[in-house]
């Protein structure tokens, strides 16, 4: 069967149009793990700065919700008996109702970080919220970030 030149021109143009729509979804869709992956990795300055934002979270709300093992996890290994310690003493005396950021201080290329943070708590069994200021110190090591420091001044 032949095909008049306009159908065979239009046959072709839908087929290239159909072979590109696909292989540029596909394309798109194998890419975007390995980006990911890559951004997990922490290679770049940026890529470091945007994960310790998930870190500082799952940190703070380990402690928020007194998890001493969860918030162990985010302590460097030479860090953990002092901050295990302090987590042990907060969780039994207190209850956090809120913590925000509000400074990070970057160092060394994005490798360290000075975070503060406010947190709003009440002493048991004195239910009067008070507000106080933590500094956390973050150290970029082996892919990941630790905590190797907190220090707490109220007020």
């Amino acid at each position: 069967m032949r095909l008049c030149p306009e159908l065979r021109n239009a046959a072709r143009v839908i087929t290239i149009s159909i072979a590109l729509s696909v292989s540029t979804s596909l394309s798109g869709c194998v890419l975007v793990p390995f980006i990911q992956a890559f951004k997990e990795v922490g290679a770049t300055e940026g890529d470091r700065m945007e994960l310790l934002d998930k870190e500082i979270k799952g940190f703070n709300a380990a402690i928020v919700w007194g998890n001493h093992t969860e918030a162990a996890s985010y302590v460097a290994p030479e860090s953990q008996l002092k901050l295990s310690s302090q987590f042990k003493d907060t969780t039994e005396e207190e209850r956090i109702v809120d913590t925000k950021v509000t400074n990070v201080v970057w160092g060394d290329g994005a490798r360290e970080a000075t975070v503060q943070v406010k947190t709003k708590f009440y002493r048991v069994p004195v239910y009067v919220v008070n507000t106080r200021t933590e500094e956390q110190r973050w150290v970029w090591n082996m892919g990941s970030w630790k905590v190797v420091d907190r220090s707490v001044r109220e007020g």
